[in-house]
């Protein structure tokens, strides 16, 4: 797994910023973002770090876009949220 030292998501992943976490596998992780702009609203990160999502693998955008409509359902239903 790649880290950077300086990037708040990895800060993140690696457990030195506490997180309400939704959803954890091996490549990705998903957390209630602390500014909420709505009830819900959740990022899903990858757990390898990447400067932007145009140096995302296709392979790893493939599975964050897997897992995204489970979550999104369920976060729905649990927070009431509209979309």
């Amino acid at each position: 797994m790649t880290i950077d030292s300086n990037c708040v998501f990895c800060k993140i992943i690696k457990g030195d910023i506490p997180t309400s976490k939704v959803y954890e596998d091996d490549h990705v992780l998903a957390f209630l973002d602390i500014s909420q702009v709505t009830k819900g609203h959740t990022l899903v990160i990858p757990k390898d770090h990447h400067t932007n999502v145009f140096d995302l693998p296709e392979e790893a955008s493939k599975h964050i876009f897997s897992v995204v409509p489970k979550l999104a359902t369920a976060i729905k239903q649990t927070y009431e949220a509209e979309g």
